[in-house]
């Protein structure tokens, strides 16, 4: 029985599910402090996030540090 070599979900866009090549971006979308929208994505979707005029950021993908912009936003939240 052969397994397929499993692929890291940080390098798949968590939009259109396709693989990250070259940079990620992070997009952003909260109301009155609650993160509505927080995704990971590629270069392709990351323009059409642009286009939405929704607030957008490159990341790097090696870093598992959370946006600047959402950093707490759980703890509040979740009364953390």
């Amino acid at each position: 029985m052969f397994l397929a070599p499993k692929k890291n979900m940080d390098h798949i866009c968590e939009h259109c599910g396709e693989l990250i090549v070259g940079n990620a971006y992070r997009v952003t979308s909260e109301d009155k402090g609650i993160t509505l929208l927080d995704m990971v994505v590629c270069s392709l979707c990351f323009m059409e996030a642009k286009r939405l005029r929704l607030h957008t950021e490159e990341i790097n993908l090696r870093s598992k540090q959370a946006s600047a912009r959402n950093r707490g936003s759980h703890g509040f939240r979740l009364g953390i």
